[in-house]
């Protein structure tokens, strides 16, 4: 919390758009996404995988996920709507809610009563400028992670690869050490530490329920915090990536290429420019 308001942060990010397409070329964003399709049909691509989505699906698409859309012209017209938002717009980093989320993982195709699809529906048709939109947004957000949750639309993270209490217990610490220390000089060695592990075991272990190494795992939060940085600060790019746990800019520059397709520069500018409007 004391390092989003040493920052500077503004208002968390959360859009929900209309629109009659989605983006045809790899991309990863910052953001998680509920997407929901109104009209049409095609194929979601992933990294590893690819779904068939049709009108009346809700998927859930998560934060730095490489994702891209094919429609099915014989399907008709393609229509959809998007939830975007930010990790922070489920509170400060030591909000319960958001912690809860940061240690689950959604089911990909959600199930929602009538009365949610019909709350997506009235909010598309809403103006772009209605009194209390955003408000209301927000509300369906949280409308929509907590019948899932109630509903139990989740897995923990550490549960997607094992049951034994002491492997959810390592993946937890590991990964609430991480949150914690993101901006610090992590070393593998202080990680074990929290676990009792080997270190062969607990990279095998790690990798199973994240899908990560736990360097990867290290750079893609930093650099999602970046992001978020990148956006909602006036730091100049060098402040951000140290502060963000990169001491080199040339490396951090690299990596942030590798996982958004472009600069920290070409991507603050485009990102500054959707939120501003």
């Amino acid at each position: 919390m004391e390092k989003e308001v040493k920052n500077g942060r503004q208002p968390v990010a959360l859009q929900f758009l209309t629109q009659d397409g989605y983006a045809e070329e790899p991309q990863r964003q910052v953001e998680y996404e509920f997407l929901f399709v109104e009209k049409g049909r095609g194929t979601l691509f992933f990294t590893n995988s690819s779904l068939q989505v049709a009108a009346g699906d809700l998927i859930f698409i998560n934060s730095f996920e490489e994702h891209y859309f094919s429609a099915d012209v014989t399907g008709g017209a393609f229509r959809c709507f998007r939830i975007l938002f930010d990790i922070s717009a489920l509170g400060t980093a030591d909000d319960p809610c958001r912690n809860f989320f940061e240690g689950i993982r959604l089911c990909r195709f959600i199930t929602l009563p009538e009365w949610l699809v019909g709350r997506l529906q009235k909010i598309a048709a809403m103006d772009k400028n209605a009194e209390g939109k955003e408000l209301i947004v927000r509300s369906l957000l949280l409308g929509i992670i907590s019948y899932c949750v109630e509903t139990q639309q989740y897995e923990r993270f550490s549960q997607l690869y094992g049951k034994e209490s002491r492997k959810l217990s390592a993946i937890d610490s590991a990964l609430h050490f991480i949150r914690e220390n993101y901006s610090e000089n992590l070393s593998l060695k202080s990680i074990l530490e929290l676990t009792n592990y080997s270190k062969s075991h607990f990279i095998r272990l790690f990798k199973e329920s994240t899908g990560m190494y736990v360097s990867e795992y290290i750079n893609k939060y930093r650099i999602e915090k970046a992001c978020l940085d990148l956006i909602y600060t006036n730091s100049n790019i060098t402040e951000i990536a140290t502060a963000s746990g990169f001491n080199n800019i040339q490396y951090f520059s690299r990596k942030f290429k590798e996982y958004m397709k472009c600069t920290p520069k070409q991507y603050q500018k485009k990102r500054k420019k959707l939120v501003e409007r």
